[in-house]
């Protein structure tokens, strides 16, 4: 590997620029070498912009062209192309991360994973709150409590959100308003076949935005888990974890304009751990860790500290880390088959 690592970026678009290029142009041993977004006009401004050299219409272009110059491919773009996307950058041998979910089917997820592994190339999944500092932080705190049995048994876990507003004013990124061409004539995965076209619809809904939570609840725990019961509403989903821990998901406990309420928190036998997170788009806000433990005289709370830092940039600085050898891969694809299981049972428990 060069010197840099050298980055192909797929899709200049909204999340594109603001959680992805901009953070991959922050890394000093990165360099952002071409650009492939289908928007003439969008493409020339975002290469400006970001002094990238070389434009392409699509992926396949750039792979014709600088598949010799690129370590990694960094496609974002939305996730129903995925299938159509991601095998050729895989088979050039090119390391990938895309955003969330790995795609739309499951069987597409396991052999998409699974095409990864066979070329010896590393493939992520954006599920950028396990980057988070506050995420870090509270992951350590919990293994520890796991391996030294200090904090007793995980007696209890839960997820509570009341999430409206994901960009936090975040500053507009650059739009050439040019309409969205069909990319390269692919059309987007359909859901599984067994689906109605009404709980396609809802599945499509439920991986978009909860499939990080339902990952994140994963990472937490250490463990897979499964769903035992959704609420007619669809708000509250209980699951059980493979060590037979309880796990409730309260979603969207209201719809309060301008705030972001995301809360994980774990109950030990003598310990509870609390995460509570930003919104997206809000920068330099790590999660929020508070502990509370078992003194002398009662309980003891604690926040721990997390240091600074952005999900997104620690995701692109991790990801470029990883590719060297110096930090592990928190997001792998094969474990991002995992949430589309849960999706589906969500849509199976589901009351028509």
């Amino acid at each position: 590997m060069s010197a840099k690592i050298r980055i192909g970026m797929v899709g200049g678009g909204y999340m594109g620029q603001l959680a992805h290029l901009a953070n991959y142009a922050q890394l000093e041993n990165v360099q952002v070498v071409a650009l492939a977004e289908g928007r003439p006009e969008q493409a020339r401004l975002v290469a400006q912009r970001y002094g990238i050299p070389k434009v392409y219409a699509n992926h396949r272009e750039m792979l014709d062209g600088s598949a010799h110059e690129l370590d990694a491919v960094v496609a974002i773009m939305g996730f129903g192309l995925h299938h159509a996307v991601v095998p050729d950058i895989l088979k050039a041998k090119k390391h990938l991360i895309t955003e969330k979910p790995i795609c739309v089917r499951t069987d597409t997820a396991e052999s998409l994973a699974g095409l990864a592994r066979q070329q010896g190339v590393v493939y992520q999944v954006g599920y950028m709150k396990r980057f988070d500092p506050g995420t870090r932080t509270a992951k350590a705190q919990l293994d520890d409590w796991r391996a030294s049995g200090k904090a007793g048994k995980l007696r209890y876990a839960r997820m509570t959100a009341a999430m409206t507003d994901w960009m936090w004013g975040v500053e507009k990124p650059i739009n050439s308003k040019e309409p969205y061409p069909e990319y390269e004539g692919e059309k987007p995965e359909p859901a599984p076949a067994w689906m109605s076209e009404e709980q396609g619809k809802q599945y499509h809904s439920f991986v978009n935005f909860w499939i990080h939570q339902v990952n994140l609840m994963r990472h937490l725990l250490g463990e897979p888990y499964g769903l035992k019961y959704v609420s007619r509403d669809g708000l509250l989903m209980v699951a059980e974890s493979a060590g037979g821990v309880p796990v409730t998901f309260e979603l969207h406990t209201n719809r309060i304009k301008n705030q972001w309420e995301e809360r994980f928190t774990l109950c030990f036998e003598k310990a509870q751990l609390d995460l509570n997170l930003h919104a997206p788009l809000h920068r330099q806000a790590p999660g929020e860790v508070t502990v509370r433990t078992e003194g002398e005289h009662g309980p003891v709370e604690t926040r721990l500290f997390t240091g600074n830092g952005w999900a997104f940039f620690e995701q692109a600085r991790l990801f470029t880390a990883s590719l060297r050898g110096e930090a592990p891969v928190l997001s792998p694809a094969l474990e991002a088959v995992e949430d589309l299981r849960i999706a589906e049972q969500f849509i199976q428990l589901s009351k028509p």
